[in-house]
């Protein structure tokens, strides 16, 4: 616990000393959430710049300097393109970045878009020329963990399949592959049901989750923030 402490005051420090930060720009913070649909969910303000969750992201890399990162699910690359910000920041680091590709016709599309069949990701993430510190992998994680069977990480954010047998299946997929000391961050960790989307089921496995270092960001309280550090 006093190791995740200690990681958690870093990030204030971060916060405290902002000229080292490309995302406190209020221009390109409002791109970067309009581009990548930075939405509600991650408490963003596009009219002020305010990157929400972005900014935890940002701050844990920054600081934490990890070398292998993974992100699972986002509609358009918000998370993931603060992640391989972060990298491009700190001149170390990559983003394998997995999305099955799901649109509103498939049952387990959890507010997808089929967006990364859509477009060429390269290209999508040329701005801020990101494409060289993010790689997009467009299949299940199930997929991914079969094609890269050794491939381990010191940052996992896990924001794929909601329901609580596609959380959990996640968490086993990648929980084995963090690094000790490594972070995992669940989104969407409050939010029970939607009437759009049904029944989430990351509460539940938050709630089961026995490891001691458990931070909750609770808001807002339609998504929340859950990190665990190994």
């Amino acid at each position: 616990m006093h190791n995740f402490i200690k990681k958690i005051s870093s990030v204030i420090k971060l916060f405290l000393n902002r000229e080292r930060s490309t995302v406190i720009n209020k221009l390109t913070a409002n791109k970067i959430i309009t581009y990548f649909d930075g939405d509600d969910g991650h408490q963003t303000n596009p009219e002020t710049g305010d990157l929400g969750f972005g900014y935890i992201h940002y701050a844990l890399i920054r600081n934490n300097k990890p070398n292998r990162i993974l992100c699972v699910g986002s509609r358009k690359g918000y998370i993931p393109a603060i992640c391989a910000l972060a990298c491009k920041d700190n001149n170390t680091g990559h983003v394998d970045f997995v999305d099955a590709g799901y649109d509103g016709d498939d049952k387990n599309h959890w507010s997808g878009i089929g967006w990364w069949r859509k477009v060429d990701p390269d290209r999508h993430f040329s701005y801020l020329q990101l494409n060289k510190w993010i790689t997009t992998h467009v299949m299940t994680t199930m997929q991914y963990t079969k094609i890269y069977p050794k491939k381990i990480y010191d940052y996992i954010y896990i924001d794929g399949n909601h329901s609580y047998k596609g959380v959990k299946l996640d968490y086993s997929l990648f929980w084995p592959r963090l690094t000790k000391y490594g972070f995992m961050i669940f989104h969407d960790v409050y939010v029970r049901y939607t009437d759009d989307l049904g029944h989430f089921g990351v509460w539940k496995l938050w709630k089961e989750l026995k490891n001691h270092n458990k931070i909750l960001f609770p808001f807002p309280k339609d998504s929340g923030l859950g990190i665990l550090q190994k």
